[in-house]
């Protein structure tokens, strides 16, 4: 294991190393008093993987429900987990945040280790120990804080993601660039495993002051607001990373709109359209109207009854939106530049 990285946390200290041998992760799921969780694509396209055993979890925005995790406890019983379990986790965001949660609330919590498959997992979800799922229409509005105890990252997962799942995994390697004030850094094709790397030593910093979401982590929904507003809208056609490149454009536009000095406001808004681009994405035009995105951010769990946003200037800020002819403007000219 190298690059290996110690997380500090008030629930429980954990660690994230990188490895490049497969081989470490068949030695894992045999050991003894383990379960296997692993998402069904993974299950299918690395058969070394394959034990009869192993739990497979087609991995839906179904899964992340009540129900999901019920059916998910329901296995765990069965397989008589108890506090000495380990679930060993392979797969994306799903189900690191279905499996986690699971593991917060069972016997009061149990330990799991997290492989994360997709860059979207690997560069970003994977640290902060939030657990989620869905309820009703609102995403991920049932959750805990609950990190794993360990995480290994096998950048060579990354070879079986289709171009749309990789692009949308830089949405947020992206965002990163911007709150970090260095999007002109910002390179799509250079090398993967430094820009995960850079991403979570950025993250990880924020957590070590504000774990629990209570002051500087709020930055990091930078994208955020309009992006799960995109992605529940189009029924999930968005995928999370390129939802947050279309919200962290917005969010830029409106900064501008607002007067503020925007560090390489034309680069920010340049590469977003190239990510977007290059993703094959074909927008549609009713998911950028404002009378259906508005209820569903002021439904959104970090809602205060007011539009407030995370902005960027030189650095990120909170503010709060008032201008809806302004907002509609700039889902238009956002839409129409893609």
């Amino acid at each position: 294991m190298y690059n290996t990285l110690n997380i500090p946390s008030k629930v429980n200290n954990y660690t994230l190393g990188f490895i490049d041998q497969i081989k470490e992760i068949e030695n894992l799921i045999d050991q003894e008093n383990t379960i296997t969780i692993i998402d069904s694509n993974v299950n299918k396209l690395y058969p070394s993987l394959q034990r009869n055993n192993n739990t497979v979890i087609e991995c839906t925005e179904e899964a992340k429900t009540l129900n999901g995790a019920s059916i998910l406890l329901s296995k765990l019983s069965f397989l008589k987990a108890n506090v000495r379990t380990k679930l060993v986790v392979i797969g994306g965001g799903v189900l690191q945040d279905v499996v986690g949660f699971c593991a917060s609330i069972y016997s009061r919590g149990i330990d799991y280790i997290l492989i994360p498959t997709t860059l979207l997992a690997q560069t970003d979800s994977c640290v902060g120990g939030k657990t989620s799922i869905n309820f009703e229409s609102r995403k991920n509005i049932l959750g805990t804080f609950y990190p794993p105890s360990q995480i290994i990252i096998y950048p060579e997962f990354l070879n079986t993601l289709s171009k749309t799942d990789y692009i949308s995994g830089l949405g947020e390697i992206y965002k990163f660039h911007i709150l970090q004030n260095k999007i002109d850094q910002f390179d799509p094709y250079g090398n993967i495993e430094s820009m995960i790397l850079d991403g979570l030593k950025y993250k990880i910093d924020i957590l070590s002051r504000d774990e629990f979401d209570k002051g500087e982590r709020k930055f990091l929904n930078y994208g955020h607001t309009f992006g799960h507003a995109l992605e529940s809208v189009s029924n999930h056609e968005i995928p999370h990373g390129l939802a947050v490149i279309l919200g962290s454009m917005i969010a830029t536009r409106l900064a501008d709109k607002l007067d503020y000095q925007v560090n390489n406001y034309d680069i920010i808004l340049n590469k977003g359209i190239s990510l977007i681009r290059d993703s094959k994405l074909i927008l549609k035009p009713e998911w950028f109207d404002l009378n259906k995105l508005l209820p569903i951010i002021k439904s959104d769990k970090k809602s205060t009854g007011k539009l407030t946003m995370v902005l960027v200037d030189d650095k990120p800020f909170l503010g709060d939106v008032e201008g809806v002819i302004i907002l509609e403007e700039i889902l238009k000219h956002t839409y129409e530049s893609i």
